[in-house]
């Protein structure tokens, strides 16, 4: 009997055969890589947000569409005509005013209404060709539609679909529109094409934008 008891004790004690592998031998491993993973996605989430916070916001003051009879006195007077802009507050150092232009100008010359038309955009002259226009001598702006600031230089209106912008150099600053046409060649301007202007006039729409960071 005695023998019996020895060897049933001396076989519990034997060694686990090399190749098994304890069922959860797996799982420290798992629960240290579940924790990394978890604190890398916990300090990419607080670190994020200050950068979206910290991202320039555009916040929109204004949308306005120039008045037909202001454009219409605009291109018919030999100099520059003040554009309104009611921003609540006036507009700021920093804000841009967007201006979008399409649309048809007669400039007159012609032996009928509607022969000498041409866009906001003005037309293309050579670099060599010295104009005599009123509000800008650059061969650029010839009968082009021009916007400009107190701080800012004349710039004209790009083709239609693109915007011209112009950032305002100090607050209440005043924007000012003027059509680059020859000196004394203005009386007989107009908006629009056909023989009663009816077709396709000037528009220009103006948005006053600011940005804020948030």
């Amino acid at each position: 009997m005695n023998t019996v008891q020895t060897n049933t004790e001396e076989t519990s004690k034997e060694p686990r055969n090399p190749g098994e592998v304890d069922s959860l031998s797996w799982f420290p491993g798992y629960l240290s890589g579940l924790c990394s993973c978890l604190i890398c996605v916990y300090l990419c989430s607080s670190v994020a947000p200050s950068f979206v916070l910290a991202a320039d916001v555009e916040s929109r003051q204004l949308t306005h569409y120039i008045p037909q009879d202001l454009l219409e006195s605009a291109v018919r007077k030999e100099g520059w005509t003040e554009v309104p802009l009611a921003v609540k507050g006036g507009v700021r150092k920093g804000d841009v005013a967007r201006i979008w232009a399409g649309g048809l100008i007669d400039r007159g010359n012609g032996e009928q209404p509607g022969q000498n038309v041409n866009g906001p955009d003005g037309i293309s002259m050579p670099d060599t060709t010295k104009p005599t226009f009123a509000l800008s001598s650059q061969p650029a702006h010839a009968y082009a539609l021009l916007f400009k600031t107190d701080s800012a230089a004349p710039a004209r209106c790009l083709p239609p679909g693109k915007p011209l912008e112009i950032q305002v150099g100090k607050d209440q600053e005043k924007l000012w529109v003027g059509f680059n046409d020859d000196k004394g060649g203005y009386a007989d301007n107009h908006l629009g094409k056909g023989r009663r202007h009816e077709f396709d006039p000037l528009w220009v729409r103006i948005e006053v934008v600011r940005m804020t960071v948030d």
